[in-house]
């Protein structure tokens, strides 16, 4: 029973942490600010960091309030909860009985999160085995990334993989594009894979896990409509022109109206169009910038833990005070 109160109290601390944090930074991402005064490269990692934020607090708070309970179950510490027996003990060894408001809590949130984390499984799986189908059609050319051409439909033209990177391309489009259309195409492509843009997306469908979903979404799609922007300052910094990018991508849209994305990253021409295109006219396109999202937010996920369970006493005693108060 104590085993059982501990893991639903910490489903329902996790919950509640994930919860608070993300409408604070969604607050946050959706206030005006100028946006167009910074390149999106930096946009895109910003916007990775905010994602992965909500995620990050959960665990640290539910890492740092755990934390005296399972060292002095593992014998590193002693047992503190004798010093306080006036509150609910978050405690795996003495538990204070199973309160029905943190059972339901905790139950609901484990149950969600189970479902949540099955569904982003099947996908991630049903993604590999489409994508093994689609490489095992077509034919690799070596390259930095190789590119594989699929013969016929479907319409591809997409960056996937998180380890094994390559460029699925289709036929069918290689051949309506004009030669210095399809270097920018491959270019943007080419981008995504040096930003590791299919890790990140994927690092932040597990991070949106701890989100409520329509948050969640928010957030990845704040990071993907900057990353893509990224992309195509990097394509007209090899294709030299802006237009033609634009001209791409246009193209590409109206022949990719039914194609679904592929590994969490967009077709080419797929997201945010009009926002592109006007930008790559109208703008000069800023230069591009390597991606740090992933070691910013490393850094900042290892900050967070650090600071977390440095202050592990007083956070798990908030945490218990919180969960008396509430229950």
């Amino acid at each position: 029973m104590a085993a059982l109160a501990f893991l639903l109290e910490c489903a329902a601390v996790a919950a509640t942490t994930g919860v608070l944090t993300s409408l604070l930074v969604g607050v946050a991402t959706l206030l005006p600010w100028p946006a167009s005064q910074v390149r999106p490269a930096l946009r895109a990692d910003a916007a990775f960091v905010v994602g992965t934020l909500p995620a990050v607090v959960a665990l640290a708070v539910v890492s740092a309030a755990a934390a005296p309970s399972l060292s002095a179950m593992l014998g590193w510490s002693h047992d503190h909860c004798g010093s306080h027996g006036h509150h609910l003990h978050l405690c795996i060894l003495h538990s204070s009985g199973l309160r029905p408001v943190l059972a339901v809590v905790g139950a609901v949130a484990l149950a969600t999160f189970v479902f949540r984390a099955g569904g982003l499984l099947w996908r991630v799986r049903h993604t590999r085995a489409r994508l093994a189908a689609l490489e095992a059609l077509g034919s690799a050319r070596p390259g930095v990334f190789p590119v594989v051409a699929v013969p016929g439909a479907p319409r591809l033209c997409h960056a996937a993989g998180v380890l094994h990177r390559r460029i699925f391309l289709s036929a069918s489009l290689e051949g309506a594009l004009a030669p210095q259309e399809l270097r920018g195409a491959l270019a943007h492509e080419e981008a995504h894979l040096r930003r590791r843009d299919p890790l990140a997306a994927l690092l932040l469908a597990v991070s949106g896990l701890f989100v409520p979903p329509p948050l969640a979404r928010v957030f990845f799609s704040v990071y993907q409509t900057a990353a893509e922007e990224a992309c195509d300052a990097e394509a007209v910094r090899v294709v030299g022109d802006g237009t033609v990018v634009a001209g791409a991508l246009v193209k590409m849209a109206a022949l990719q109206r039914r194609a679904r994305d592929v590994a969490g990253v967009p077709a080419f021409g797929k997201l945010a169009l009009e926002q592109r295109v006007r930008r790559l006219l109208d703008e000069e396109a800023p230069p591009a910038l390597p991606s740090r999202a992933l070691l910013f937010a490393m850094g900042a996920a290892a900050g967070v833990l650090t600071l977390a369970l440095l202050h592990a006493a007083f956070l798990h005693h908030a945490v218990e005070t919180a969960l008396h108060i509430l229950s």
